[in-house]
């Protein structure tokens, strides 16, 4: 048995969630023993294991081929080329909404896997036929160890910051910033701590114009960014007292992860995705308004309310690269098997 995981072509993007995800498959294959390759020329493989609607050349190959094709969906939605579900506004609401394209893709898949079971009903809902398995992305909980010194300074030598002020790290896209005013609020309202923003767009361009639209009415300790490198982004999680989610765009799994296996208090917006992933109190904090999130950040920064880290670090220990390894083991041998059955019935 062979998985295809390959990772983008284009290198720019390699630093956001969906690279991530890709480099975190592929640490799980390993541990799982699990023969794997990366070349797209390479046509000796089972499975192709795909991110992102944007590898639909890759997902038609493997069917004209007789290959299963495994997609992992609803995982990286902060990033622009591995999201499924995008911004609209219907009679003055606001709409996460599937793209045909998306539904046309997760439908050609023989298996689609998303991080929960809120995720998993809210793809039948959207039309979506295909099997779906609930499989949490993983993450590798070794990469955000504190004991990790050299690591762990990289935010404070790029950035310039004085280490003793707490910093709060949160993480969006450029292309939907609604509800953006709670962390700008929170900023205000927490003068002594440092705040950073990083996110994605559709263009550089994009990017650029939201930062400077934003930091024009933003007070002096919050902090607009582009994607960073990983390393720089995970010394940022390793030193922050809380990760924020103050966005209605639905949120990458991926990062709540890698958020939860850093030892971050979690302060997130409420939903649909996450309901059942992020329990509200138990590992983390989820509020509906922008006012309560902004309380919030203010008291878990003052010491005022009960830690959820124990609780969210589990989840992240369960979540580890061994057990998504096993996990995705699982679901490849069942689908060979069944490829297997299929291909020998259609030539029969």
């Amino acid at each position: 048995m062979k998985i295809l995981v390959c990772f983008d072509p284009n290198k720019k993007h390699d630093n956001f969630e969906g690279s991530r995800l890709r480099k975190t498959i592929k640490g799980a294959l390993e541990i799982a023993q699990i023969d794997y390759t990366s070349d797209v020329l390479d046509d000796d493989y089972d499975i192709v294991h795909l991110i992102s609607y944007d590898d639909f050349d890759l997902q038609e190959d493997a069917i004209e081929n007789n290959k299963s094709v495994v997609v992992s969906a609803l995982s990286c939605e902060n990033d622009n080329y591995a999201n499924y579900f995008q911004f609209d506004y219907k009679d003055g609401q606001i709409k996460n909404v599937l793209s045909n394209k998306a539904i046309k893709f997760l439908n050609n898949a023989n298996v689609v896997l998303v991080p929960t079971e809120s995720a998993k009903q809210l793809l039948i809902r959207n039309d979506i036929t295909s099997k779906i398995k609930v499989v949490l992305p993983g993450v590798n909980i070794s990469r955000f160890d504190s004991d990790h010194g050299v690591e762990k300074e990289l935010f404070y030598r790029y950035f310039r910051e004085d280490k003793t002020k707490k910093l709060v790290v949160a993480i969006g896209n450029y292309d939907y910033l609604d509800g953006i005013s709670a962390f700008i609020n929170a900023a205000k309202n927490c003068p002594d701590a440092i705040f950073y923003f990083f996110g994605q767009a559709s263009s550089a361009l994009s990017v650029k114009n939201q930062i400077k639209q934003l930091e024009k009415n933003s007070p002096k300790n919050i902090h607009f960014k582009d994607v960073v490198h990983d390393d720089i982004y995970r010394s940022a999680l390793m030193n922050a007292s809380i990760f924020m989610v103050p966005c209605y765009h639905y949120c990458g799994v991926v990062s709540l992860l890698e958020a939860m296996a850093a030892k971050c208090e979690l302060i997130i917006r409420e939903q649909e995705i996450l309901d059942g992933f992020v329990a509200d109190g138990v590992n983390g904090h989820v509020a509906k308004f922008s006012e309560t999130l902004v309380e919030l950040c203010k008291e878990c920064l003052a010491g005022k309310i009960k830690s959820t880290i124990p609780d969210a670090y589990q989840l992240a220990v369960d979540a580890s690269l061994k057990h998504t390894g096993e996990r995705l083991k699982s679901i490849y041998e069942e689908e060979t098997k069944l490829g297997f059955y299929l291909r020998r019935e259609k030539n029969d």
